[in-house]
């Protein structure tokens, strides 16, 4: 087999399902009831900003879904990439609001970006290691 004939990890799989879902449902919070999770936040509420962060949400999901779909080494390894910059991004930036104001919301952002990018590195590992064990046995 083909090293670019795999599919996609069971783990990683999984993980992708998980966001397309939790992002999916943020948006629509985030697009149509914008005050639940923005007046809980230390930025406040900014429907405008809150439905921006829902559109955003959304134009992600191709992309997750695309990796699903078509499997490709490649544009894999960049989504994890952006998953993993993001996720760093926007924990730490959950992180400090945090620190300058304790609350839930700001809490809950920052450790669960911190665990998805925990997430992203152990698939991209189960991926490395499952493509050099096919590696191996296609010689």
């Amino acid at each position: 087999m083909c090293s670019s004939d795999l599919d996609v990890n069971k783990f990683l799989r999984l993980a992708f399902i998980l966001l397309i879902l939790a992002m999916l449902g943020a948006a629509i919070i985030q697009i149509f009831q914008p005050q639940l999770l923005g007046k809980e936040s230390a930025y406040g509420l900014s429907p405008y900003w809150q439905r921006e962060i829902g559109f955003w949400n959304l134009a992600l999901l191709p992309l997750l879904i695309g990796n699903l779909i078509r499997y490709d080494w490649f544009y894999l390894r960049l989504t994890l990439t952006a998953l993993i910059l993001g996720g760093l991004g926007f924990g730490t930036n959950h992180l400090l609001g945090y620190l300058q104001v304790a609350n839930g919301a700001n809490l809950l952002g920052w450790v669960e970006n911190y665990f998805l990018v925990l997430l992203w590195l152990l698939g991209w590992y189960l991926e490395v290691k499952k493509r050099k064990k096919s590696d191996e046995s296609s010689f």
